[in-house]
């Protein structure tokens, strides 16, 4: 059985369900609205609990052609980028909430009611699922809202809205609606294809390909630049931050001459300072260099016992001549 089988045949089936009239809509509501009063709902006496299950199953069913007419009257746009099915899961959802949640002695009909929750709860879905990165909840209202807002403020001002009275007019920050703005940038694929000739976005990007010698220079680049921060964190804050402003290492570098007349004192004096300092980051590396090296000890030869001479008597000699 296809999707689109499977779809027209439930269809048929909740077609056949009777609807509810007025009454039994009070009726359902009440038995549903008994049982959840009890918290938690399991702790309902069993008659209770029963009753108000199958009163919610029923409502439910009656009312599914709520979740169907909302698809396909108020979702046209939306089904164009995602599956019915799922845009008429996303309403069942929503349907449901609102049956649990409707009180019928407010004296209103349960359809108005429910079309609120199954509005929120496709909303809802096509912000988890409608993006390839999610965002906040609160971030697709807003930007729900941003585009609305925009056209309304161009034609009152007939020019472009600038961030103040756009976050003005949504009541957020001015930070709050850069994240909007941010999320809200379409997204492209790098299999998207570009060109005529089939060729992809990613064929077309810029790729540098390094080789061994490239990353191994790379690898000592960064254990060099690690070295040096951590000899400069070795010296008083002061001459931390002169050395951090002339050489850019937190990202702002100043000129010596902007340097010399922020820190007060002449060009000549900063440049002299400077250089004690390099000079002093020097010895430091040659210390640490002299440290790291491992010192050779050459273990003590053991010592040889020499062999006592024998002497030998005079007779003995005689002896052995003869």
């Amino acid at each position: 059985m296809t999707a689109a089988t499977g779809l027209s045949w439930w269809l048929d089936t909740i077609g056949r369900i009777p609807l509810l009239t007025p009454a039994e809509e009070i009726e359902l509501g009440a038995a549903v609205q008994a049982w959840l009063s009890h918290d938690p709902p399991d702790s309902a006496p069993p008659g209770i609990k029963r009753r108000g299950r199958r009163a919610r199953e029923r409502f439910v069913r009656a009312n599914l052609r709520l979740s169907v007419a909302f698809v396909t009257r108020r979702c046209n746009r939306l089904a164009k980028t995602h599956s019915v099915d799922d845009l008429i899961q996303a309403a069942n959802m929503g349907l449901i909430t609102a049956v649990e949640r409707f009180d019928p002695t407010r004296g209103y009909r349960f359809s108005t009611y429910a079309y609120w929750w199954i509005r929120q709860s496709v909303n809802r879905w096509v912000d988890l699922h409608g993006r390839a990165i999610a965002i906040p909840g609160s971030h697709c209202q807003h930007l729900s809202r941003l585009g609305g807002i925009t056209r309304r403020l161009e034609l009152q001002l007939n020019r472009s809205p600038t961030r103040p009275e756009l976050a003005t007019e949504m009541g957020v920050s001015l930070r709050v609606l850069d994240q909007v703005i941010e999320n809200g940038r379409p997204l492209a694929s790098l299999d998207e294809v570009t060109t005529d000739d089939g060729l992809t976005l990613s064929s077309c990007l810029a790729s540098v390909d390094r080789s061994p010698e490239d990353e191994e220079e790379l690898r000592e680049r960064w254990k060099a630049a690690e070295q040096l921060r951590s000899l400069i964190s070795r010296l008083p804050r002061n001459d931390q931050r002169l050395l951090s402003l002339a050489w850019g290492l937190d990202g702002q570098e100043l000129s010596r001459a902007e340097l010399a007349q922020r820190e007060g004192i002449s060009l000549r004096r900063l440049e002299n300072r400077l250089e004690e300092l390099q000079q002093q980051l020097r010895a430091q590396s040659v210390q640490l260099v002299l440290v790291a090296v491992q010192r050779i000890v050459s273990s003590p030869r053991p010592r040889q016992h020499r062999r006592k001479r024998q002497t030998v008597a005079p007779q003995q000699l005689n002896l052995a001549i003869a």
